[in-house]
């Protein structure tokens, strides 16, 4: 993978220097090849147990990125004061005030389940749901 940048590589994230057959697209392997040549150490999968998975490795971690949403504040002034009011207290339900806060403002991105959270919320108060979001961003998922 060209373009990689390694700076995004979360702190403690597992490396695979395996040659299985998803190497070419696992983040794990991607990571290990563009590893800087600063880096003493970093965590290693072992390369057994990578390559005795035959294609199925269960540490496989796709290099598919995913469209995160990023902020809600524009609908949130697009609606009532009570449909509002209602939006915040649901929605604090589920994913709690520190995170509905730091999501509502942008500084905390919302991958695709909780955008589906969002828009089930609006709708349920009759509110829109397209154009919920104040801009999106493509990320990998590191799991």
């Amino acid at each position: 993978m060209e373009n990689f940048d390694y700076s995004v590589v979360p702190r403690g994230f597992g490396h695979c220097i395996a040659s299985c057959p998803q190497a070419a697209t696992c983040l794990r392997h991607i990571a290990y090849e563009h590893l800087p040549a600063d880096k003493a150490f970093v965590r290693m999968l072992v390369p057994h147990m990578a390559e005795q998975a035959q294609g199925k490795c269960k540490y496989y971690c796709s290099n598919a990125k995913v469209r995160y949403a990023k902020g809600f504040a524009r609908i949130i002034d697009e609606l009532s004061v009570k449909q509002a009011a209602a939006f915040r207290e649901r929605m604090i339900g589920k994913m709690g005030r520190k995170n509905y806060y730091a999501s509502r403002k942008g500084d905390r991105l919302l991958p695709p389940a909780e955008q589906k959270q969002v828009r089930s919320v609006l709708r349920s108060l009759g509110a829109p749901d397209e154009n919920c979001f104040d801009g999106y961003t493509d990320c990998f998922v590191w799991e």
